[in-house]
């Protein structure tokens, strides 16, 4: 922790000696929509063409709120974003495409239709292109009132899509998901006013494939924020709220001339910092450990599972060439606890098996462990 901090030091100290440099290239700020369409999200398969066609149509005429993700990019070629797209294939627990999920669960494609609910929650917000000689940073502020209190895993989803993507094969991806990032930094008491903030620097822009350049032509790129969750005894969590805009461009901006004071700046930076000290304090704390070796007993593994928040278990996925004669129980593991057991395997080769857990505060992973071949010790 304090390595991290140092490091951050180090890397502020010339962002604060530009920052009366920087200028807001253009800004934009929305009132809630009281109703969106529903939220549906397109997981990329092999012959889905049709299909997408007919999704971006519907987005066109306002029927959904599209999210295509691009999985499998990497293998495809192209030049298109698939680790995110990956990670919410994961996070929804599917293992082929096409697939889609609707208002943030998964669920069949013959349920895809045209529908809008109303937002629960309120939510006001702006978007700031910032920078000097181009844009440096995308800052986004949002304000709500909690109508009632949140549950504990009502989380704020920021998506940004590319309208009409086009790769370097010429394909053409509507409404593809450059961009993800949930957050759950915001008051979740009943009646309190949210004062939330996402501030994302060029560097991670430029790796996600956003090129704002000087904000002239940033509408191609639009910003939407989702609210998925619930309140406190609810019996199923949904979309709370969906807002959607167009990213500002330089012709719409306020006056170029306007300079950021240093302090409001450094607002930003220093709640930035202190966003990432927590988020990494927390999980240093709460994370699990899976560790085991080879008992004395023939293809017998001990294993013990070690905890810093309470977790759920959920699936044992075996490695390749590897099967598990039984199963490591689905229980709920209070925090700082050691559970200790053992699993009959058989098979051959490097020893891998995957363990899917719901950690509190800190949502699902997946624990790995890795052993040598135990032959490799006759």
């Amino acid at each position: 922790m304090r390595l991290l901090l140092l490091v951050i030091t180090i890397l502020i100290l010339p962002v604060t000696s530009a920052i009366s440099d920087l200028s807001i290239y253009a800004e934009a700020k929305y009132e809630n929509r009281s109703e969106a369409p529903i939220l549906v999200e397109w997981f990329h398969g092999e012959g889905d063409e049709a299909q997408v066609e007919e999704l971006a149509r519907m987005d066109t005429n306002q029927d959904i709120t599209l999210l295509h993700w691009r999985t499998g990019a990497e293998e495809e070629g192209g030049g298109l974003p698939d680790d995110d797209a990956n990670a919410r294939m994961m996070y929804h627990n599917f293992a082929k495409t096409p697939r889609v999920a609707i208002d943030g669960f998964p669920d069949n494609i013959t349920n895809i239709s045209a529908e809008s609910r109303y937002n629960e929650v309120q939510i006001d917000w702006t978007i700031q292109l910032i920078g000097s000689s181009e844009v440096e940073l995308l800052n986004i502020t949002a304000s709500w009132k909690n109508p009632k209190a949140l549950n504990e895993v009502t989380q704020m989803h920021v998506f940004i899509i590319e309208t009409d993507a086009v790769d370097s094969k010429g394909r053409k991806v509507p409404n593809l998901v450059r961009d993800w990032a949930p957050s759950s930094s915001f008051n979740f008491s009943s009646n309190a006013t949210n004062y939330w903030n996402e501030t994302i620097d060029k560097k991670h822009l430029d790796g996600a494939g956003i090129d704002l350049g000087d904000a002239s032509f940033a509408d191609k790129y639009e910003v939407i924020l989702v609210l998925i969750g619930g309140f406190e005894g609810d019996e199923q969590n949904r979309v709370l709220s969906i807002q959607r805009e167009k990213m500002p461009t330089y012709w719409q901006s306020v006056d170029k001339g306007a300079i950021l004071t240093p302090a409001i700046l450094l607002v930003i930076l220093t709640a930035c910092i202190g966003f990432i000290v927590m988020a990494e304090r927390k999980r240093e704390i709460g994370l699990p450990r899976l560790e085991g070796s080879w008992s004395e007993e023939e293809n017998v593994v001990n294993y013990r599972i070690i905890t810093g928040f309470s977790l759920e278990v959920g699936d044992l996925k075996m490695g390749e060439g590897w099967r598990a004669n039984g199963r490591i129980k689905k229980q709920t593991i209070p925090k700082s606890t050691t559970v200790e057991g053992q699993l009959r395997v058989s098979g051959s080769g490097k020893f891998s098996l995957k363990l899917a857990v719901n950690v509190e505060e800190l949502g699902d992973w997946m624990l790995d462990l890795n052993l040598p071949d135990p032959r490799s010790n006759d």
